[in-house]
């Protein structure tokens, strides 16, 4: 066996045994409400929206930054909740301001967006549209 077959064989052979990339993507998705309308009674959706996401080669190097991703996922969705608690309030002020009666004049509200993350081998595969009714 000449050197460089024998080099060749050998990071092979030391090469076997590596883990292989597993491709996974870490993402972080919006969940945003909907309010349909009024009829039978009232219907509700939520539209999932891919924000933003990134490949990792390993799962464990992906589970390090998830811990990370889902904090600030945690921190956005609760900025979204004050932020939606603060339109409400600031849009019956403005009908009382005005003389309006707010639970006639204002359409029902459809929530907060909350964030979430999920490990997915595929990008974008939690991402959807529920239905609408629009006749």
């Amino acid at each position: 066996m000449n050197n460089d077959t024998y080099i060749q064989s050998a990071f092979e052979t030391i090469c076997a045994n590596r883990q292989r990339p597993e491709g996974v993507w870490l993402s972080l998705y919006a969940r945003v409400p909907f309010y349909g309308g009024p009829e039978e009674g009232g219907w509700w959706g939520n539209d999932t929206i891919l924000e933003a996401t990134q490949q990792f080669g390993f799962t464990d190097e992906a589970e390090a930054a998830r811990v990370r991703v889902e904090q600030l996922a945690k921190d956005i969705s609760e900025q979204a909740r004050r932020d939606y608690g603060k339109q409400c309030n600031d849009e019956i002020e403005w009908c009382d301001a005005r003389g309006i009666d707010h639970e006639t004049f204002l359409r029902e509200p459809d929530g907060p967006t909350r964030y979430f993350v999920v490990l997915e081998a595929r990008r974008g595969s939690f991402e959807h549209q529920d239905d609408r009714h629009w006749e």
